[in-house]
């Protein structure tokens, strides 16, 4: 059902979309402008089509310490998506974005954004509000993944009403959520049941230092959380690799969360760090009062020279500027990058999965052109778990071939 109504529904806004567009013509000669694709202007009117594929090639190995040791050698389609974008006048702007993987269809971002002035929108859809890695488009990670800080914390796209406003250097974000779009409603017994899962959240960021060669972006954030009628939250963290299993877990403990986190980025020339730290407090289903936490460190060095793309009004990053790309009969950019990760789940009792998480990764990316980049990441990760036997070392060597447009 959710494959059939998100094709449906995609192919049905896009021939709106056009539609509109046509119609609108004769009263100023439509325009196209290349961004990665083909976008038409008519007068204030925008519309292009959207998408991106990443194909990737997975090598891990598993070493348990009971049980058997076992190793996956995979390729796959990590992701698949098709969308359209634009505005109606100065004022209003859409996005609609469909998932296809494994022959089913699910939402992305799924967005209306109203402008009342250039530094303030009020957004309703279905997409994300918190963390500097979450909010940044997977097209501009440095890594292949966003890696277990944004697992455990289950910061992903979900529906929202959100009013955010921003300085030449600052940002600030309210809004109110609940689940996504396209989870099943939760279930009703008699006249009891049927609330989803809610939450409020802030988010403020700062760059205190912007120069041609220097950036620095401070950031905070805060989410309230309550599962409703639905089940309990789970905290969970993948080996830096959205193949395989989860050996370090809570299961589905929370019934209400509170999650408070700190954000930090520095860019100098082709240099860069970034780092974001979490703390969450946990009511449990069982009435305990618990709490977990995350944090990553990151460190990037464009060899080529370039440098990230903070865009500091949106609080998030953008897309590299490549300064020789091949198609201009240049080398494009190449990229070395490191990370470590740490996830602390040791203050959960009575789960014997519930340990500390920790690994290092190891990442080289070439973008011969910026819609196209090839990425390659070895992670080596260690899930120390309280029960015995259970402890389990993941070393994951992965490749990616990516393009969007």
């Amino acid at each position: 059902m959710i494959s059939k109504t998100s094709l449906a529904c995609g192919s049905a806004l896009g021939a709106l979309m056009a539609l509109a567009l046509a119609s609108g013509a004769s009263a100023q000669e439509t325009t196209t402008a290349w961004k990665g694709a083909p976008q038409f202007q008519n007068d204030s009117l925008t519309f292009k089509v959207r998408g991106r594929a990443y194909i990737d090639a997975v090598n891990q190995e598993v070493d348990r310490e009971t049980g058997a040791d076992y190793s996956s050698q995979v390729t796959r389609t990590r992701t698949v998506r098709l969308g359209v974008e634009g505005t109606w006048n100065h004022n209003w702007a859409y996005k609609a974005e469909v998932q296809v993987v494994g022959g089913s269809a699910a939402w992305e971002d799924l967005i209306l954004e109203y402008k009342p002035t250039d530094s303030a929108s009020i957004m309703i859809g279905n997409f994300k509000t918190l963390s500097l890695e979450n909010v940044t488009s997977s097209r501009y990670t440095t890594f292949m993944e966003r890696g277990p800080y944004n697992d455990v914390l289950g910061v992903g796209r979900v529906m929202t009403v959100a009013a955010k406003v921003n300085g030449e250097n600052w940002t600030a974000l309210a809004a109110v959520s609940g689940d996504s779009i396209n989870s099943a409603d939760p279930a009703v017994v008699g006249n009891d049941g049927g609330s989803e899962q809610s939450s409020i959240q802030g988010r403020f960021t700062w760059a205190p230092v912007v120069t041609d060669t220097n950036l620095v972006h401070l950031g905070v954030w805060a989410r309230k959380r309550d599962r409703g009628d639905q089940g309990g939250f789970s905290y969970a963290v993948r080996n830096n690799t959205n193949y395989g299993a989860q050996f370090t877990t809570s299961g589905g403990i929370g019934d209400s969360d509170t999650q408070i986190a700190g954000e930090a980025l520095w860019i100098a020339g082709p240099f860069s760090l970034q780092g974001e730290y979490a703390n969450i407090d946990i009511d449990r289903t069982n009435g305990l009062d618990q709490s977990a936490s995350a944090y990553y460190l990151a460190a990037s060095w464009f060899v080529t020279g370039e440098k990230r793309n903070m865009e500091i009004k949106k609080g998030e990053l953008g897309r590299t500027k490549v300064l020789n790309p091949v198609t201009a009969g240049g080398p494009g950019a190449f990229e070395l990058a490191v990370r470590y990760d740490s996830t602390d789940l040791t203050d959960i009792t009575g789960v014997g999965t519930a340990g500390e998480y920790s690994a290092w990764t190891l990442g080289a990316n070439w973008y011969p052109f910026p819609y196209v980049r090839f990425m390659a990441n070895y992670s080596m990760s260690q899930n120390d778990n309280p029960a015995l036997g259970a402890d389990v070392d993941v070393d994951t060597l992965q490749f990616r071939a990516q393009f969007d447009f």
